[in-house]
């Protein structure tokens, strides 16, 4: 949880909303920068699991957790994160187990093992939550067997903004990962910023591929003109100086920054890759989708926007396209029936 990642932000707004009806607890198998990234209420108990070292620390913990769970009397585990399925379902007894897809079927993490995981928390919890449909007919389709899937999509706040059409800031979001795609930020960047002087790439963010974005950065000749200022704690200021959103991602799950985005009211760019971006963004109407990593029209259609603000203004009023699905209240509501059923 002192992960700045979508997965811990949902992991804390779940908490923080079911804590008015219900007794939360959240259990962190670790907490390595030392407190909680995203603030959590004070009804929520939070706890760091022990760590146990050797080969069967993972079984320690495990026996750890089913003890919290027997003496905190706990009815539900929601497992954060479909390898998180493991911990969850073989520390339950008496209780109902419910994992949590915060990616999609294909993405693996580059992991080998993930797979396994996958299939093993998709049979063997109760439910299973994904964000989509695509990925719930994924899971379906895929995993014989399967537990029941529910599609309950990420939730985002519908903000009361005033677009700056004047704004020469094109924004990304997200942790620097190499499954990001930041790479084909500093190939756009090269294609776009050049004879527009006035306009610079943000992208906020932290990880293992800041050495190798600004050595690509410098090898451009784009050393202030994209701009890596690091962890944001303030992210809706950044959101409202935005002109434009891109998400460059090789696989998403439903990204939060998107729909973030789609609620400040900024014009939203992304390739049309499996699941996420296609839920949120109307082609057209509210921004643009583009067939994946194809550079050269994603760099045409960033091209169209810079030099157009009337139709930059025109995506920022259509914004609230489709926003009703995601409002918080709507998603709570859904998680409630889930609980419901267990």
């Amino acid at each position: 949880m002192s992960r700045s990642g979508g997965t811990e932000r949902m992991a804390a707004w779940l908490a923080n909303a079911l804590c008015a009806a219900h007794e939360v607890h959240l259990l962190s198998l670790r907490l390595s920068g030392g407190s909680v990234f995203y603030p959590l209420a004070e009804g929520v108990r939070h706890q760091v699991v022990p760590p146990f070292s050797g080969k069967l620390g993972m079984f320690r913990q495990i026996r750890w957790i089913r003890r919290f769970l027997k003496e905190n009397s706990v009815h539900c585990i929601i497992n954060v994160d479909m390898g998180m399925g493991f911990y969850g379902i073989l520390a339950a007894k008496k209780q109902r187990v419910i994992t949590w897809e915060h990616g999609n079927f294909c993405n693996n993490w580059g992991s080998r093992l993930f797979p396994y995981f996958r299939r093993f928390a998709a049979k063997k919890s109760d439910y299973v939550v994904v964000l989509t449909e695509k990925d719930k007919n994924n899971y379906e389709n895929n995993i014989k067997n399967c537990a029941p899937v529910r599609v309950i999509p990420n939730p985002a706040q519908s903000r009361d903004f005033a677009y700056d059409s004047e704004s020469r800031t094109i924004l990304s979001v997200g942790h620097l990962l190499q499954n990001k795609g930041y790479h084909r930020v500093v190939e756009l960047a090269k294609r776009v910023l050049p004879g527009r002087p006035d306009w610079n790439w943000v992208i906020c963010g932290e990880g293992p591929e800041r050495a190798n974005l600004e050595k690509q950065i410098a090898e451009a000749g784009l050393e202030g003109r994209v701009l890596l200022p690091g962890l944001t704690k303030d992210m809706d200021a950044q959101y409202q100086k935005a002109a434009m959103l891109v998400l460059t991602s090789d696989m998403e799950g439903l990204p939060m920054t998107l729909l973030e985005g789609k609620g400040w009211g900024l014009p939203l760019l992304a390739f049309d890759i499996m699941t996420g971006p296609s839920d949120i963004i109307a082609d057209g109407l509210n921004g643009c989708l583009v067939p994946p990593f194809d550079l050269d029209t994603m760099a045409e259609k960033l091209a169209q926007l810079m030099d157009d603000a009337a139709l930059r203004q025109n995506y920022s009023a259509n914004s609230v396209a489709g926003m009703e699905k995601f409002l918080e209240e709507a998603i709570l509501n859904q998680w409630e029936a889930l609980l419901e059923e267990t």
